[in-house]
């Protein structure tokens, strides 16, 4: 039965995605893109302008500065909001020309910041993109006036888990499968990556700005760079976020989950966590696995709102 209600769901996913627009139809007409040097390699971005106070959007890995368009499209009106595409994603340069070395994405941004003259930026980071705001801060504080860290999660992965049969099977088919999304069109594209990206959704389907990024940012991925990220599980990528946050001195929100995926119709819920740094503030939510904003729209934006306002 619950098969059967799962294949159902599914079948009703399929008919609904094929009607989502293109991403060039849902990227508002104001919006402007660009590239700049920085650290080295091109990087693109895309800003939505304004004489208004800039917000810094960094995102995760396999995702591109469009995966934000949600987020962007609902803080516009009071940020200048920057999204880059990180390097090896979207359109900015891959992998081959300047490496993919465990400092990369700190320096990348710290260029960024730099090439476009920016004034102590306010930043939001999800997954590798969190994990680069928060090195950023340690590294480099008098570029962040402020941070927000999507998705730390509670516990660290085993990094044998890499090495481990069904993880190289899974590693083998995803490769596949990026090779093969980049000779579909639209609607295949869009009805295929639901067999990647439905079971981490909790049973729902992502709206429309949510989903046709995340699909047209695996379409981009470097090749290269999904390959080399095998190695992404060694100790050298791999940072201490208790330890960096000890050297961070600006506001900070930290938004933990748990790693799994949220059980269909899991319904999230918030918490607070008890700090020792009074301007750092952690969150913990439950039931909404590694993609927070995604699966609990709501609750995020309004703590974004929050820390927003106040920093």
């Amino acid at each position: 039965m619950i098969d059967n209600q799962r294949g159902h769901v599914y079948a009703e996913a399929q008919a609904v995605v094929k009607n989502y627009r293109h991403i060039e139809e849902l990227i508002p007409a104001h919006w402007s893109e660009g590239d700049v040097l920085a650290n080295g390699i091109r990087l693109h971005y895309y800003r939505t302008g304004g004489d208004k106070p800039v917000l810094l959007l960094l995102h995760g890995f396999n995702d591109y500065g469009l995966t934000w368009l949600r987020t962007a499209k609902e803080l516009e009106q009071d940020y200048d909001i920057i999204m880059v595409d990180a390097r090896g994603h979207g359109h900015s340069d891959g992998i081959a020309k300047g490496g993919y070395p465990p400092e990369a994405n700190v320096e990348d941004i710290a260029g960024v910041i730099h090439a476009l003259k920016l004034d102590r930026p306010r930043v939001i980071g999800f997954s590798m993109g969190g994990a680069t705001v928060l090195r950023l801060a340690a590294t480099y504080p008098e570029l962040v006036h402020s941070f927000i860290y999507e998705g730390l999660s509670e516990g660290a992965i085993p990094p044998e888990i890499a090495n481990s049969e069904g993880y190289q099977a899974w590693f083998q088919s995803w490769l596949s499968w990026l090779e093969e999304l980049r000779t579909m069109g639209h609607e295949e594209r869009l009805v295929s990556a639901l067999s990647q990206l439905f079971p981490t959704m909790g049973g729902s389907l992502w709206p429309e700005d949510e989903y046709v990024p995340m699909v047209e940012a695996n379409a981009l991925f470097d090749l290269e760079l999904a390959r080399y990220s095998i190695k992404l599980w060694g100790s050298e990528y791999q940072d201490d976020p208790a330890a960096l946050l000890k050297q961070v001195s600006c506001p900070a929100l930290m938004m933990k989950h748990a790693f799994a995926f949220p059980a269909p119709g899991a319904q999230p819920a918030v918490r607070e966590v008890s700090t020792e740094q009074p301007h750092i503030r952690t969150v913990y939510f439950e039931n909404t696995g590694h993609f927070i904003r995604r699966m609990a729209f709501e609750q995020y934006m309004g703590l974004v709102r929050e820390f927003l306002s106040a920093h």
